[in-house]
C-alpha cells in the first residue's frame, strides 16, 4: 500500500501484484511468495491457497485502513510471520479508539486461521458494515473512516523496520 501524497486529498494505492496467480478449480496450489505484512497463515505454512487467502488480506487492508497500523507488523520479517501464523492481533485503542465494533467484526472475521471459519465473498460484501442493513448500521460505517495521520506515521516506521525490503525495491 502506498500513500499518493502529491495530491491535495491524499490517495491510498494498492500495488504490486507482480506474484499474482489464477486459481483453477480443482488444482492445488502453493506458494511462499507476498508481502510479510498481507499474507495468510496458509502461505506462511505452505498449505494449499485458494480465494480465502485474498479474504485475508482484504482483513489486513482494511486493519491498516481503519487504524494505520499493521496487524501483525513484528521487528523483523520472522517475528511478522510468526505473528501472521498464532493471528496474533488486537484492537489498540490507541489506533482503533473511534472505529465502530461492525467495522473489528468485519476485520475479525476475515482474520481467521481456520479457512473454513473466515469470511467468504459473498459474506463479506452482506457484513453489516458494509452493507448496513439499518440507519443506525449506516451511520456507524460512515463513522469508520481512513485513518491518513496514523497511516503517515506507520508507513514511516514501516521504511525503518525493514529497510533491506525497500532497499531491494
Amino acid at each position: 500500500m502506498l500513500l499518493d501524497n502529491n495530491i491535495q486529498l491524499p490517495r491510498i494505492k494498492l500495488i504490486d501484484f507482480g506474484l499474482a496467480h489464477r486459481i483453477k478449480d480443482g488444482v492445488e496450489f502453493k506458494n511462499i511468495f507476498g508481502t510479510p505484512e498481507f499474507v495468510a497463515p496458509e502461505i506462511v505454512n505452505y498449505e494449499p491457497l485458494g480465494l480465502e487467502a485474498d479474504m485475508w488480506s482484504i482483513g489486513v487492508i482494511t486493519y491498516i485502513l481503519l487504524s494505520g497500523a499493521s496487524p501483525f507488523l513484528g521487528d523483523s520479517k520472522q517475528e511478522t510471520l510468526a505473528n501472521i501464523s498464532a493471528v496474533n492481533f488486537e484492537f489498540d485503542e490507541e489506533f482503533f479508539g473511534s472505529t465502530s465494533e461492525l467495522a473489528k467484526s468485519f476485520i475479525r472475521q476475515l482474520l481467521v486461521k481456520d479457512t473454513r471459519k473466515r469470511l467468504k465473498i459473498q459474506d463479506a460484501l452482506n457484513h453489516p458494515w458494509i452493507k448496513p442493513v439499518n440507519p443506525r448500521q449506516a451511520l456507524v460505517r460512515r463513522q469508520s473512516v481512513v485513518n491518513i495521520e496514523n497511516f503517515r506515521r506507520q508507513y514511516a516506521r514501516r521504511r525503518c523496520v525493514h529497510p533491506e525490503q525497500i532497499a531491494k525495491r
